[in-house]
């Protein structure tokens, strides 16, 4: 019996051993699959991208576009002032429905429900930025308190519905020659402009009306304006002023090869971007926030790439002087567009080198 009671007080030792032992084992195992881990994860990762930004090189030609760009601006009365606000989402867009009307003329008719259509060529045609700076135009006058426009505004609503197609663009039905590489659009090309002012005016026709109709043709909206251009979209990246850049995004007015890089387009969608998210805000539709990430990601890609775009103290309306090698395009209006926007933008935004620029190009012009 007491050799049976060692012998058992020996297995249970035994045993208890290779228990320890076999805890120890599994510690070791665990510690080197964590290191492994971390090696894998950590250690090996990619190396960063090191982000090559063009140098901002002074160019003596510059002085003179700038003064005579500046001269002509003064000459032709223009100003920014007109459009500054304290942008409301829901609100007169830009101050549209203070400022702007419309009324026939040679190049503009109107069609049985009041919406815009412009002359090219033989035709007249609905271009989308036309029908939605318009619908904007008579909802801003709707809430000052002209009544008449809110049917006039729903009109124009519609109408966009009604050219938006199943993917969510909104194309021209017309062909365009676009000035930088002398190619002609044929019908059927899109604009990130025309995808985010609809945006704009989305958001307006939801929040009056609460119509499904305006919701859905908005996310659409936005699901088309950030397909990239490689897959039939208006989104592209900077790319173009350096490989490195491919991580900043830019939406494109004009689609070209290579990208131009259209100001005044970029930040009309921009805007747009900010109004559709405003609504998902108030009404906690989107919980992807997928048009707060866009607006957040192209406010970023605007604040790096401003610098480029600013000839002596007068802004260019693209990079085409970069990425074509051409003189600088000056369009003497769009100087106080880019203004006001990056006005409103810096305001929503708080982005320090947006309210820069608005305050260099301000200057140069006061």
């Amino acid at each position: 019996m007491i050799n049976q009671l060692t012998r058992k007080l020996y297995l249970e030792r035994m045993y208890q051993g290779d228990r320890k032992f076999l805890k120890i084992i599994i510690a070791i195992l665990s510690t080197v699959i964590i290191g492994l881990f971390i090696w894998i994860v950590v250690i090996k990762e990619e190396p960063p991208v090191i982000e090559n930004w063009p140098e901002i090189e002074y160019v003596p030609s510059y002085k003179k576009i700038a003064n005579d760009a500046i001269a002509e601006y003064k000459r032709q009365g223009r100003d920014y002032y007109s459009h500054i606000q304290a942008y409301d989402p829901f609100g007169d867009y830009l101050k549209y429905g203070e400022i702007r009307n419309y009324r026939e003329s040679r190049k503009v008719t109107f069609d049985g429900n009041g919406v815009p259509k412009v002359k090219y060529g033989e035709e007249f045609q609905y271009n989308p930025v036309t029908v939605s700076q318009y619908a904007l135009t008579r909802y801003g006058q709707y809430i000052l308190g002209n009544k008449e426009s809110r049917n006039l505004f729903i009109s124009a609503v519609d109408k966009l519905l009604e050219m938006q197609d199943e993917v969510g663009a909104f194309r021209y039905d017309f062909e365009w020659e676009y000035y930088l590489t002398k190619e002609t659009y044929k019908p059927g090309w899109v604009s990130g402009m025309a995808q985010g002012l609809a945006l704009s005016v989305f958001a307006r026709a939801y929040n009056l009306t609460k119509d499904g109709r305006y919701l859905a043709a908005g996310n659409k909206t936005v699901d088309f304006l950030v397909t990239p251009i490689e897959d039939g979209g208006t989104m592209s990246n900077l790319k173009d002023l350096d490989p490195s850049l491919t991580d900043y995004i830019f939406f494109e007015e004009y689609i070209s090869k290579p990208h131009n890089y259209t100001l005044n387009g970029f930040m009309f969608t921009l805007l747009g971007l900010y109004d559709w998210k405003a609504l998902n805000d108030k009404y906690k539709f989107d919980k992807e926030k997928v048009a707060e990430e866009y607006f957040e990601s192209g406010v970023e890609s605007l604040a790096k790439v401003l610098p480029y775009y600013d000839i002596d103290g007068f802004s260019a309306y693209d990079l085409g002087h970069l990425t074509f090698d051409v003189r600088p395009h000056i369009g003497i209006g769009y100087h106080g567009v880019h203004i006001y926007l990056l006005h409103v933008l810096h305001e929503l935004t708080g982005v320090r080198e947006l309210q820069v620029f608005e305050n260099i190009w301000r200057y140069s012009v006061e």
